[in-house]
């Protein structure tokens, strides 16, 4: 029996069961595909119940048909995606039974490779039609209509050139030109209350996300940028009553769960206020439950962290046995914490731009200046802003340099007088420096920690951290200030969720007892421990998920068939470029791992077969290549790129977030499992 069939049996006995008991709560959307881009459509939509989103990977029967079966109590907006270039929406209610016709175009190969290379490859709305029937038809007849505006509105990043005044009046025009739509669609077309209810909110809260996200974002060389400066400092100028019209719009919503854009709207809402200074907290890098501290230590401990985050130079190397007086000692502390300037045309040479004195001096002039990834290394001064270009490894090689200069590259010594030799020795001293422990950064005895927990302490903190999520915990503590009852559990449970998909397991840790203690909603808890679940069988020691994908030639691979070598598996696309940033460093351990028993094993995420085949063409990726489809990437929890597994000879995980930039401990872990 193939799926499509099996769906509407279930949805047959479920209906006729739940019409006894006066409680249809099911709906179903079936669908055939004509010119079909792929054979697996997948379904992503915000749950009511649970801390969403939630995705669906259903692959089409041998007649291009599908199904989809989901319990809800109230409508929702479902976007079926397919090699992520094609964006289908439907709206579905408690007992709708929908079927949809799906055309695609033909598109020629040539039209395909240039769509591509286009910006617009993860949005785009392509040429298809849409007919339906059945319950709910007419809500999905005015969506068909509405949707590519709605994307036009998404994709016009042109906007964000414009002066906050300007902005908000073609936001707000949107809206209105929006509003009218629904009502004309209200005359042509017979919708219910409840897509009227959920389109009202869609409308309100994606007016309300864009105008209060406007000031992230840029506009700069025919693309949006989001300004980077988690201290809130990187927000372009708004005039003083720009952000009255939040008193338009409710921050609290219940009837607003399972709408997207009003999640969106909580996040920047909430991120504008929650101003941090991008640092990751103590407690939020290292699993500290273990210890029994109580939260107002572990509070005075992030602080104290915080307030000693960058040890002092006197702290880091001996001083003292250098001669200098304490009043140089001092000086050298001060420069130390705040170093000299990196000018941009010391930039510019290190990057091997062939520039005149000049024009260096030119650069110079100019405040500051930013980076953009791109293909090329160049220096861009259009609107009279100063850009740097390079491309992802290049900018990776710019901070391991900037990181690793020597001490008199980053204080100005001259002003010291010291001698040639001390400075030699200050620079010789200040590179083979050690890291220091915790317990010689901050004083642990202050907080009433005996020996034994502070040892404790500093293993931990000598140990591996994990990622964090860069303003998450303020975003997070100011929710449970701003809001309440359900739309505070909801909101709380959907960043727990983001923590425990990116696998930062100490943010989590850190706030999981006192959520699943106070949690009034436990299907928000159950869904949060079944996410929990998911990431235990991916821990080392686990068996990998086997799985078997085509390569580039359309052949079979399984990771199985590597049983008795080492694989590093690399989930990346081409369009990702911090994984193309990566391949520098995963050639330095493909070469010194040359002629052992192992493999590199390529899955890629990319939804274009032909853009796959360029990339690996383009940048020579060695090793073995599949393509994913999204059980895999399920499987494997990928929710970010790239990601990197480490998997012995007996199919076990040895690593789940392997850090491939620092290619000695890579080379010696692949060692350790041959």
């Amino acid at each position: 029996m193939n799926v499509y069939s099996a769906a509407l049996i279930a949805l047959s006995l479920y209906l006729t069961a739940a019409s006894a008991q006066n409680q249809l709560r099911a709906a179903i959307v079936t669908g055939e595909v004509h010119n079909a881009p792929s054979r697996e459509i997948e379904f992503r939509h915000e749950p009511l119940l649970a801390p969403g989103p939630s995705q669906h990977y259903i692959a089409l029967d041998e007649q291009n048909r599908f199904a989809l079966l989901l319990n809800i109590p109230k409508g929702i907006l479902v976007t079926g995606h397919y090699e992520d270039e094609h964006s289908i929406p439907f709206f579905v209610e408690p007992g709708d039974s929908l079927h949809a016709v799906v055309t695609f175009a033909e598109v020629a190969e040539a039209d395909s490779a240039a769509v591509v290379e286009s910006d617009s490859l993860h949005s785009a709305v392509s040429s298809y039609s849409l007919t339906f029937n059945g319950r709910g038809a007419d809500n999905n007849h005015f969506l068909a209509e509405f949707w590519p505006q709605h994307h036009a509105f998404e994709s016009d990043y042109a906007l964000y050139a414009l002066e906050p005044e300007a902005f908000a009046r073609q936001v707000e025009q949107w809206r209105q030109d929006e509003f009218a739509l629904l009502a004309e669609g209200r005359e042509k077309y017979a919708l219910s209350p409840g897509f009227i209810d959920y389109m009202t909110t869609f409308f309100n809260y994606k007016w309300a996300d864009k105008t209060v996200s406007y000031p992230e974002f840029s506009f700069e060389n025919g693309r949006r940028t989001r300004r980077i400066s988690p201290d809130g400092s990187h927000r372009r100028e708004v005039p003083p009553n720009y952000y009255d019209f939040l008193q338009e719009i409710p921050l609290i919503d219940e009837k607003a769960i399972g709408v997207g854009e009003y999640r969106r709207f909580l996040v920047n809402t909430l991120a504008l206020e929650a101003k941090s200074d991008g640092m990751p907290r103590l407690s939020d890098r290292y699993k500290l439950s273990g210890l029994g501290l109580s939260e107002s230590v572990r509070t005075r401990l992030d602080s104290m962290h915080d307030a000693n985050r960058k040890p002092r130079l006197s702290q880091m190397i001996d001083l003292s046995g250098l001669g200098l007086s304490e009043s140089s000692q001092a000086q050298l502390d001060s420069m130390y914490e705040d170093p000299k300037e990196i000018r941009a045309s010391e930039k510019a040479a290190w990057l091997g731009l062939e520039l005149s004195p000049a024009a260096l001096a030119e650069l110079d002039a100019y405040e500051n200046h930013s980076t953009f990834i791109r293909d090329t290394t160049k220096v861009d001064t259009t609107g009279g802003k100063l850009t740097f270009h390079l491309p992802e490894e290049k900018n990776k090689e710019w901070y391991e340099y900037v990181n690793n200069r020597p001490l008199s590259a980053r204080v100005d010594m001259a002003s010291l007088e010291l001698s040639p030799t001390i400075q030699t020795q200050l620079d010789s001293m200040f590179q083979n420096r050690k890291p220091l422990k915790l317990s010689q950064r901050i004083d642990l005895a202050a907080l009433g920690l005996s020996p034994a927990s502070q040892a404790r302490l500093d293993s931990i903190f000598a140990g591996p951290s994990f990622p964090v999520l860069m303003g998450f915990s303020e975003r997070y503590d100011l929710a449970k200030q701003k809001l309440q009852g359900r739309v505070l559990y909801w909101f709380l449970a959907g960043e727990l969720r983001i923590g425990i998909k990116w696998g930062c397991e100490a943010y989590v840790d850190a706030r999981w007892q006192s959520f699943e203690e106070s949690n009034p909603f436990p299907e928000y808890t159950e869904v949060l421990q079944a996410e929990m679940n998911k990431t235990l069988v991916l821990q080392p020691g686990q068996p990998a998920p086997d799985f078997t994908l085509n390569d580039p030639d359309g052949q079979p691979v399984s990771l199985s068939q590597f049983k008795g070598k080492v694989v590093l598996m690399d989930f990346w696309a081409s369009w990702c470029g911090p994984c193309i940033g990566d391949l520098g460093d995963l050639r330095k351990i493909k070469e010194r791992m040359a002629g052992q028993p192992m493999v590199f094993l390529n899955v890629s995420l990319d939804a274009n077969e032909g853009a796959w085949k360029r990339a690996i063409a383009k940048h020579q990726i060695q090793g073995v290549h599949v393509r994913s489809d999204g059980q895999v990437t399920q499987a494997y929890n990928v929710f970010d790129i790239p990601r990197y597994y480490l998997v012995d000879p007996q199919g076990l995980i040895v690593e789940d977030r392997l850090r491939v930039f620092d290619v000695d401990k890579v080379v010696a872990k692949i060692e350790e499992n041959l």
